[in-house]
């Protein structure tokens, strides 16, 4: 999540140690795409919205408690 958090609030911030730390908790670099492609998804898709006024319906974009258990597991 700290990885995820970072593309979202200081993306220009991610290094390589960033990238490392995720495999020491043993994502793959496939899985470390995956978390760096949807996190940057997420953020372009509200980033959108945002600029063109788009009302979404709550709970598009709202944190699914379940969800979030399942990524700091690596599940998802």
């Amino acid at each position: 999540m700290e990885f995820a958090e970072k593309i979202t609030l200081h993306p220009s911030t991610l290094t390589r140690g960033d990238v490392d730390h995720l495999r020491t908790h043993g994502f793959d670099d496939r899985a470390i795409l995956e978390i760096a492609a949807v996190s940057a998804y997420r953020n372009y898709i509200a980033r959108v919205a945002s600029a063109l006024g788009v009302e979404v319906d709550e709970g598009i974009f709202a944190d699914d408690p379940e969800v979030r258990a399942r990524l700091e597991e690596g599940l998802v």
